[in-house]
């Protein structure tokens, strides 16, 4: 991101220098009076031309991108932004470098969402895009989207396009250490879209300041009230803080069918259950989250809480429960030491597949036990039987997450536990 701030537009020498421009009647051929100023660098008398270009060549993407120069040396960041999406447009995004160019103008203008719909537009034309499906999903990490970045990673895995980062970043959050400095620029160079902060509000959410980050979210809320991650964080907020009054006028002003996908939704849902004193309300709705997102820890815990509180017995179901909870700790744990060691450990990320394929990851699991290969050599760590033995398990029809065979992943709570 911060690299993307920087705007290395590839843009010939020159850059700012001012002209007086001659007066002139608009001429026949304006692209060619365009590039004759250009090559003169005189940027003022080019753009004179701009609009009479942009007319005669409406469907001439490097007509286009010529004038998107003449605008990166007048230093206007939101006109080269606007040309290069035209550009990109006209040629139906069949220009990587167009489009990575594209992207890179509207971050440094701070427009990180223009960017995204930008590259989630050129996916949607072209899927086997890999290295643009890449950039989108780096740019919703960036912006605090982890859900919609969990989408794209996947695919990522499945195509067999990642990376130790790629791997890493899909099986553990964004630590407390997290640098906020290119988002804040983000906002500060245009102030007119917060939704960036979503990244700050989550932060300040797992460090408790639950106040600092309600403020936040509320701003982004005024600016894109039908922004769903900032609604989600928000009823999350109002839940866990036990600010209950606030939490249910919340909900009533949300389309709850259009939420219902979500973990946290049904999170927010089971903590003010059990606020309430609604334990059995609050393991529906757990166990709902728990089916949502599988690979999260809090569903889980708590349904193990409210199972023991109620007095419910269930063995397989449980100690199935229970397996899942260790697994997903460990998998935490042992990415976290492979990343601080350097990402070199044949070992950990061994350990990492097998732990993935308990799990029924194996997608996952697979992409962990391939890139083990490629680290220094262990002749103590069978890693190419660990992968052959995933593989065996995987066709093109298995899915991220196996459910047959786990007793905890079923749609319906169990008639035990009602």
């Amino acid at each position: 991101m911060i690299a993307l701030l920087s705007f290395p537009l590839a843009v010939a020498p020159g850059c700012g220098k001012q002209d007086t421009p001659e007066v002139r009647q608009a001429p026949e051929r304006p692209l060619g009076e365009l590039r004759l100023a250009m090559r003169k660098q005189k940027w003022t008398e080019a753009w004179q031309y701009s609009d009479a270009v942009l007319e005669a060549h409406a469907d001439d993407a490097d007509a286009i991108a010529s004038v998107a120069k003449v605008a990166q040396h007048l230093e206007k960041p939101d006109e080269v932004a606007d040309l290069l999406v035209r550009a990109c447009s006209v040629e139906s995004f069949s220009n990587d470098g167009r489009v990575r160019q594209a992207m890179i103008a509207l971050v440094a203008a701070g427009r990180l969402y223009d960017a995204i719909g930008l590259l989630e537009a050129t996916i949607q034309a072209v899927p086997s895009r890999h290295a643009t499906r890449r950039w989108l999903y780096d740019l919703y990490v960036n912006s605090g989207n982890r859900a919609e970045a969990t989408s794209h990673g996947r695919i990522l895995v499945r195509q067999r396009q990642f990376d130790t980062k790629l791997l890493l970043s899909l099986g553990i959050a964004p630590s407390a250490k997290d640098d906020l400095g290119s988002t804040l620029e983000i906002v500060r160079r245009n102030p007119d879209d917060k939704r960036p902060l979503l990244r700050q509000a989550n932060k300040l959410l797992k460090s408790g300041q639950t106040d600092e980050a309600t403020k936040i979210l509320g701003e982004i809320i005024d600016q894109h009230p039908e922004f769903e991650p900032a609604q989600l964080q928000l009823g999350l907020a109002f839940a866990e803080s036990g600010n209950i009054d606030a939490y249910q006028q919340w909900l009533t002003e949300q389309d709850a069918s259009s939420l219902d996908a979500s973990s946290q939704y049904w999170i927010a849902k089971a903590t003010v259950a059990a606020a309430k004193g609604k334990p059995k309300d609050a393991l529906q709705f757990f166990w709902n989250a728990g089916q949502r997102d599988p690979d999260l820890v809090k569903p889980w815990a708590s349904i193990l809480e409210l199972t023991s509180e109620l007095q419910i017995e269930s063995p397989e179901r449980l100690s199935a429960i229970a397996n899942r909870l260790e697994s997903l700790e460990q998998v935490r744990v042992s990415m976290e030491r492979f990343d601080q060691m350097g990402s070199i450990s044949r070992q950990l990320a061994t350990d990492i597949a097998l732990e993935l394929e308990k799990l029924g990851r194996l997608w996952e699991a697979e992409a962990w036990a391939s890139m083990a290969t490629t680290l220094p050599r262990d002749d103590t760590v069978e890693v190419d039987e660990v992968r052959t033995q995933i593989v065996s398990r995987l066709t093109e029809q298995t899915p991220w997450q196996v459910t047959k065979g786990y007793p905890e992943l079923q749609p319906e709570l169990p008639s035990e536990f009602e």
